[in-house]
């Protein structure tokens, strides 16, 4: 097969003099699936924003089977530090498919460069599936300027995603929660559920290396609570930081390790400072998800905490593959990930208090912990990446087929 992946996230990892200190699941998700359709033997597009500035086209061989086109691109002005396609950019997505000639074409934002390749791929008669990897409340946290008319935006928003999805043949969602949210609001053609999936073989239980806690200056004898992802509006992670004090009162051990880069650091870090929880905080900032140090850096804590929406949480798989117990949102796909009492605890979304009682609960007793981190481990085994990718490669197949029907 020929398979264009396209997507908004310009700061995926494709150049290796790239150093962007912004990941997310999305731009994990491309990577990994264009590798392994790769090493199947089909020949994969990938088309993004360029993550830096750029005023001209770039079509680059990244491995065996794989070419990225970076897109010209301009500042993102409803998520800083990130870029979008800018309108020249746009316009060559068209060109670029008519010399690819792709069998299938997979979207996994109904943004600028999605909605162009959507048209372009319709142009050229190419079937395509789009993935709906969030709910629709990740947009609208982006918009909350347009205050005043919220109402309309939202109702804005929400058309262009049904109609963007009932132009393509196929929705693919990583959980039962999105695949219903969607038919609720009007999605009508086929929802396929399959999971992002993760390397588990890559993550396992287990003590850190001890070079870990010096490179990244954590302190050592402390329980460590981990967040790992974007710090963004839609990340909820004000959250998490108005539960340390209570936390740190109660527990002396007990420590807040943050990785990942995103635009609301330097807001974060100064209300951390304002509620005096900093001396409880590390922020490691950008690690590279494929980094060695991800595995370890899992390792070293106690306890993985998720305080957001999530349309399934590709890092909550991952601490659970470390066999760590989870404390997350009562929301979202993190309700099918997260079974209750069994490999981690829920909270009411936004409760910083119920939170910081469902740390200290774990915090107290350690024998619980493990329990819930060895179901966790077990549970992880079926997201692992090889099995749901292949679910992918037949949904692609069932599609292609019906086509030529």
């Amino acid at each position: 097969m020929r398979v264009v992946l396209a997507t908004e996230s310009s700061f995926m990892d494709f150049k290796k003099k790239s150093k962007s200190p912004a990941f997310s699941g999305v731009a994990v998700f491309v990577s990994q699936f264009s590798k392994y359709l790769a090493k199947n033997g089909h020949q994969v597009l990938i088309i993004a924003p360029a993550s830096d500035e750029s005023s001209e086209l770039t079509v680059e061989k990244i491995g065996s089977n794989v070419s990225a086109a970076f897109l010209p691109s301009m500042p993102n002005p409803f998520r800083p530090g990130l870029r979008m396609a800018s309108f020249s950019g746009l316009y060559e997505i068209r060109d670029l498919l008519r010399k690819f000639k792709p069998d299938i074409v997979h979207l996994q934002d109904p943004a600028e460069v999605g909605v162009s390749t959507l048209r372009a791929a319709k142009k050229n008669r190419v079937p395509v599936v789009i993935t709906n990897h969030s709910y629709s409340g990740f947009i609208l946290a982006y918009l909350r300027f347009l205050w005043p008319f919220d109402k309309l935006a939202e109702k804005m928003v929400l058309n262009h995603l049904v109609k963007t999805y009932n132009d393509c043949r196929a929705v693919i969602t990583p959980t039962k929660s999105l695949s219903l949210s969607l038919r609720r609001l009007g999605v009508e053609v086929p929802i396929y559920v399959v999971s992002n999936g993760v390397m588990i073989r890559r993550f396992r239980s287990g003590k850190a290396d001890p070079e870990i806690f010096r490179k990244y200056r954590l302190p050592k004898n402390k329980k460590i609570i981990l967040y790992v992802g974007r710090l963004e509006k839609d990340k909820s992670l004000e959250t998490i930081i108005e539960a340390v004090p209570e936390v740190a009162a109660e527990e002396k051990s007990a420590h807040f390790v943050f990785v990942g880069e995103g635009s609301l650091k330097g807001e974060y870090k100064a209300l951390a400072k304002k509620i005096k929880a900093d001396k409880h905080i590390t922020w490691v900032g950008y690690v590279s998800h494929e980094s060695r140090d991800l595995p370890q850096i899992y390792r070293l804590a106690d306890i993985f905490v998720m305080p957001s929406l999530e349309g399934q949480s590709i890092a909550t798989i991952e601490a659970m593959a470390s066999g760590l117990p989870v404390v997350a949102a009562d929301a979202g796909g993190l309700k099918e990930l997260v079974k209750n009492k069994q490999n981690g605890v829920r909270f009411k979304i936004g409760n910083s208090r119920a939170l910081s009682q469902a740390l200290l609960f774990l915090l107290k007793d350690g024998k619980i912990a493990e329990q819930y981190g060895n179901k966790g481990r077990l549970m992880a085994a079926s997201y692992d990446l090889p099995n749901v990718q292949k679910q992918l490669v037949g949904v692609y197949e069932k599609i292609i087929v019906g086509r030529k029907k």
